[in-house]
C-alpha cells in the first residue's frame, strides 16, 4: 500500500553549491554555497565564502546593541541576495535545539539560526572572552539564497552548480579566500580544469 510514493528526487542538503566559473550572476560569481534544506518545495542555502561591506559591530548596532560589542571588527559574510538585512548565525553546535523555529539543523553539530537569543549568546561570549577562538564557531551571515520548486535542479542542469558534499573543514577552517578552490579540490577538481572541460564541449 505505501509502496506507491516514489521520491522524485534526492535531497543534495546538506552539502555544498560550487558556483561554475563563470556563473554570469554577480550575486553568485565564485561563490561556495552552504544547501542547508532541499526538498520538493524548493532549496535554501547560504554563501559562505563572500565577505560584508560592514563589520559584526556595525551589524549588531543595528540590531540594537548597545554595549563594547558594538566596536567589534570582526568579518560579516553576505549568505545571500533574499532579505539581507537578516543576520543568521552559522555554527558547530549540536546541542542548539532543531526543533525550534528559526533554527536549521544542517547536519548532527551544524546549526544555522536566526534566534536573537543565540546573538545574544555570541555576543556575551566574545565580551567575556574577547580574543579567544570560538568554540562553537560562530559566524554572522546577511540574507540567504532561495530557490523555488524545481528551480536548482534546472539551474544544475544547465551547469550553473557543481554540488558536492559538505565538508566542515571547508566551511570552519578554509580561509575565506581558498574557499571556492578547496571546495573543487573536494572532488580533485580545479576551476581552470572545469572551464577547459566545458570548452571542449562546445561545438
Amino acid at each position: 500500500m505505501g509502496g506507491m510514493k516514489t521520491v522524485a528526487q534526492r535531497s543534495l542538503a546538506p552539502g555544498f553549491l560550487i558556483a561554475s566559473p563563470p556563473l554570469g550572476d554577480p550575486n553568485f560569481d565564485r561563490t561556495v554555497v552552504l544547501l542547508a534544506v532541499h526538498d520538493a518545495d524548493g532549496a535554501l542555502g547560504f554563501v559562505v565564502n563572500r565577505l560584508a561591506p560592514m563589520s559584526l559591530g556595525e551589524v549588531l548596532s543595528l540590531a540594537g546593541y548597545e554595549g563594547a560589542e558594538v566596536k567589534d571588527g570582526s568579518p560579516v559574510f553576505i549568505g545571500g541576495p533574499v532579505t539581507p538585512s537578516m543576520g543568521w548565525i552559522l555554527c558547530r553546535d549540536p546541542d542548539l535545539d532543531a526543533t525550534q523555529d528559526g533554527v536549521i539543523a544542517v547536519t548532527d553539530r551544524v546549526r544555522i539560526t536566526s534566534l536573537r537569543s543565540v546573538f545574544d549568546e555570541m555576543v556575551q561570549a566574545r565580551i567575556k572572552a574577547p580574543n579567544t577562538p570560538d568554540p562553537k564557531r560562530r559566524t554572522v551571515l546577511l540574507g540567504y539564497s532561495g530557490w523555488g520548486p524545481g528551480q536548482l535542479e534546472q539551474e544544475i542542469a544547465a551547469g550553473s552548480w557543481l554540488p558536492v558534499p559538505l565538508d566542515e573543514g571547508v566551511l570552519f577552517d578554509v580561509e575565506v579566500e581558498k574557499r571556492w578552490e578547496k571546495a573543487y579540490a573536494l572532488l580533485g577538481l580545479t576551476p581552470g580544469a572545469v572551464m577547459s572541460m566545458r570548452g571542449r564541449g562546445v561545438a
